[in-house]
């Protein structure tokens, strides 16, 4: 009876919830249950993995525009971007390809590009945000080689009706409206989360070269309107058993950003449209735990308004699982998902049948032989349509030197197999040699080890922080586009990433006052290796970045300010226009915001205030394309709680 109910929730979630009757509402409440997480798994079977959360505080004062603004000022992790449009992530060296993000069960990378553009995906939808440094092949499947981001829900359980509003505008046309709506009555939930974000791009800027060096201009054709909506429908029938379910539909469009020449020029567009469901079961009051899933994923691009270049993809995704304590030290899950892809894409060719089955058969365990010791193994092996991936291990280890309440020192130590297979551009876009695409490339896949040590200190009124991580990357048959008669993939000899990340923060509480510092650093030297030519570093890969963030919050007042260093990045090989390698700049960029608190009638409001690029930096992300100076934004968000009795 409990799984026809289940069947029930995941066909018709919205005829369920109308036959419940709210009651009378006067008083807000809530129910965590920290054993409800969407993605619980992910720090539990990867021992001697490096795997950071963001703060609420970070997520909250960069929610206008995507991700993207999130990862440029608070991680040590570079993102190719301009103005407004695509916004691509390099994880320890890696490709853009080579990070999974994860919603849900959901890898939402592009199955034709095999990325994100990150400026789609909004962070007011998304109320955590985990970030894995380096692979993770063996837990997330194929692409996860650099590493991966987790979009996640906070469980709230709702008992009554909460609703969220926030509206922000700022400079250059800037315009947030955003609302987030929880209804329930502490079994069943509904939330709702709508945002629409617009912004003009209208800044001036000075162009740094050539004949009109020096010379003043607005930026035209950047335009962004963005709107997205998450629906969720939960239903928990106890502490250790539940069903959730979220839809998630983005309305992506843009004005693809012209290159800083001070002349008008066509204007061009990009239409995104992606729907992504996922829903899962949950029961683990039994010694044998399980869990059921099922999600659909179709994504739409549309360029210029011309239907003859739609690119279009279509994917079933289904999953089970499950897992199991066999004793005090040791427990194990095991599971398989199948995906079924269908491309629609308007240059593949029509003789050929490009429907794809694939089915990832894994089994994760952890081991604690002693309370200071813990060990995990991962295993993965996906079956393909008419591709061989490589069987994916992981071993992981982590080692408390001292537990003490005072002082805790961890060695880690994590060593995988990774790989990805080509997507579908990769083998089907045509080429001038061959129009059925690039059938014989071959999978990248490589191995990935890395040590770190953690050194943590607290007391009443202090706590700090430090890690060190050393990492080394080597992949082979690196997939890179190039133009040789026009655009083709090639498999490079192999790629080598290394570096060191260092991580550090402390938090002073005294009275009503609150100050935390966090600092990044990142050396990463990422090289091209081929047979013949001199090794390189690879495009758009600084070797260093840093960034830091301070908060102080005193009462109802907080003031967050942070800085981020980018360090100098080359744009062309040697070979390809010239003998010798052109880079841009390095710079540095320092943002601010002023907070306060406060209530009305009970219920809770926040007035804000931002000012970014303080400094008025001119600088360039990516070759040719201006950024917005100094520019400032003004927010207010209201927390309205009213729930049942």
């Amino acid at each position: 009876m409990r799984h026809l109910l289940v069947v029930i929730l995941v066909l018709a979630p919205s005829l369920f919830l109308r036959a419940e009757e709210p009651e009378p509402y006067v008083v807000f409440d809530s129910i965590f249950l920290d054993a409800v997480d969407i993605y619980g798994d992910v720090n539990k079977y990867q021992a001697g993995s490096k795997i950071e959360s963001l703060s609420t505080e970070q997520i909250e004062s960069a929610q206008e525009g995507g991700i993207e603004q999130l990862l440029m000022r608070f991680t040590p992790i570079y993102v190719k971007t301009n103005a407004g449009g695509l916004a691509t992530i390099r994880i320890r060296g890696t490709a853009p390809d080579h990070t999974s993000i994860m919603f849900g069960g959901i890898n939402i990378n592009s199955l034709t590009l095999g990325h994100s553009d990150l400026s789609n995906i909004s962070s007011f939808l998304f109320e955590k945000m985990e970030i894995q440094y380096g692979s993770s092949s063996a837990i997330n499947g194929s692409g996860a080689i650099g590493g991966a981001i987790y979009l996640g829900q906070k469980n709230h359980w709702t008992n009554g009706l909460k609703v969220d509003a926030k509206y922000s505008l700022g400079s250059f046309g800037e315009r947030l409206y955003g609302a987030k709506v929880y209804f329930g009555n502490g079994k069943w939930e509904s939330v709702t989360k709508l945002i629409k974000y617009k912004t003009d791009n209208d800044f001036p800027y000075t162009i740094s070269s050539g004949y009109d060096k020096g010379k003043e201009y607005i930026q035209t054709g950047a335009a962004v309107d963005n709107k997205g909506v998450i629906q969720e429908f939960n239903y928990l029938f106890g502490p250790n058993e539940y069903f959730k379910s979220m839809l998630w539909y983005e309305d992506s469009w843009h004005q693809i950003q012209p290159q800083m020449n001070g002349q008008e020029e066509t204007v061009t567009v990009l239409q995104d449209n992606n729907l992504r469901f996922w829903s899962e079961y949950k029961n683990e009051n039994n010694p044998i735990k399980y869990a059921f899933a099922a999600g659909y994923v179709h994504d739409k691009e549309l360029y210029n308004n011309d239907p003859g270049q739609i690119i279009q993809t279509d994917r079933l995704i289904a999953e089970g699982s499950l897992k199991q304590t066999l004793t005090k030290k040791i427990e194990y899950k095991a599971g398989v998902k199948y995906k079924f892809l269908v491309p629609n894409v308007y240059s593949y060719s029509d003789s050929i049948d490009l429907k794809e089955h694939n089915a990832d058969l894994y089994l994760t365990s952890s081991y604690r032989p002693t309370n200071r010791l813990k060990t995990t193994i991962n295993l993965r092996q996906q079956l393909i349509t008419n591709y061989h991936a490589p069987f994916t291990p992981a071993l992981g280890i982590e080692y408390q030197w001292t537990k003490k309440k005072k002082n805790e020192l961890t060695s880690t130590f994590n060593i995988s197999r990774n790989y990805r297979v080509p997507t579908f551009n990769d083998r089907h876009w045509p080429t001038i040699s061959n129009p059925l695409g690039t059938p014989d490339l071959q999978p990248e896949n490589g191995f990935t080890a890395e040590t770190g040590i953690a050194y943590k200190h607290k007391q009443s009124i202090v706590s700090s922080e430090i890690k060190v991580n050393l990492f080394y990357m080597n992949i082979q048959n690196w997939i890179e586009w190039r133009n040789e008669n026009g655009p083709v993939p090639v498999n490079l000899e192999s790629v080598i990433s290394k570096g060191v990340e260092i991580h550090g923060n402390a938090k002073l509480k005294t009275g009503k006052v609150t100050s935390t510092l966090t600092v990044n650093y990142t050396y990463n030297p990422s090289t091209k290796i081929e047979e013949g030519k001199p090794d390189q570093q690879l495009i758009y890969v600084p070797k260093n970045m840093f960034n830091a963030n301070y908060i102080l919050q005193y009462d109802n007042f907080s003031f967050l300010i942070d800085g981020n260093y980018t360090g100098e990045r080359y744009y062309d090989y040697i070979g390809e226009e010239s003998q010798i390698r052109r880079s841009l700049p390095s710079y540095f960029i320092t943002n601010c915001a002023l907070n306060y608190k406060f209530n009305i009638k009970q219920q809770r409001f926040k007035a804000s205030f931002a000012a970014n690029n303080i400094f008025n930096i001119s600088y360039q992300n990516q070759r040719f394309y201006a950024m917005p100076g100094i520019n400032f934004k003004a927010s207010l968000t209201a927390n309205i709680n009213i729930t049942n009795k």
